[in-house]
C-alpha cells in the first residue's frame, strides 16, 4: 500500500480525480482522515470484499474504500468526511504500489512524501484507535 502526503497543481480536486481515473483506485483524503496504517489497509480489505458479495455501494473500489473508511453509504457524506478538500495538501491513497514518478506525472504533483502511519495508533483505554475503527467500519454495514 501507497501513502503519499501531497499537494497538486491541479485547478481543483474534481480535476485531481479526473486525472487520477487512470492510474488504478486511488483515494484522495483529508490528512486529517487518515489516522492509522490499518485503518486504511481494512477499509481497501472491506471493499474489495463487498465487490465479492456484489454488495458494493460504490463502482470503484476506491470509493467504497472511502465509504467503509467514512462510515457512510452516502458518497457524497464520506466526502465530506474523510475527502480531500483542496489540492494544496492531501493524502493519496493506492492499494498498489505505483511509481512515484509515474503519479507526478499524471496528477502534476509539486509535493509527494510517503507518508509513515503508526500500524495501530495511540492506546485509548484498553484498546488502540486503529482497532475501535476498524471494528466501526466493519459495522457500519449491518443492517437490523
Amino acid at each position: 500500500m501507497l501513502i503519499l502526503r501531497c499537494s497538486s497543481s491541479a485547478q481543483s480536486i474534481h480535476e485531481l480525480v479526473r486525472l487520477g481515473g487512470g492510474s488504478g483506485s486511488l483515494l484522495f483524503l483529508h490528512p486529517k482522515a487518515a489516522k492509522t496504517a490499518k485503518e486504511l489497509e481494512f477499509s481497501f480489505h472491506l471493499a474489495r470484499g463487498s465487490f465479492r458479495e456484489k454488495s458494493n455501494v460504490s463502482k470503484k473500489i476506491a470509493n467504497e474504500a472511502m465509504l467503509f473508511l467514512a462510515c457512510e453509504t452516502n458518497f457524497s457524506s464520506a466526502a465530506k468526511k474523510v475527502g480531500a478538500m483542496e489540492t494544496g495538501d492531501f493524502v493519496l491513497v493506492s492499494e498498489k504500489n505505483i511509481p512515484l514518478a509515474k503519479l507526478k506525472k499524471e496528477l502534476l504533483l509539486t509535493k509527494a512524501k510517503v507518508l509513515k502511519l503508526p500500524e495501530w495508533g495511540k492506546k485509548k483505554g484498553h484498546y488502540y484507535e486503529g482497532e475501535v475503527a476498524v471494528e466501526r467500519m466493519a459495522l457500519s454495514r449491518i443492517r437490523n
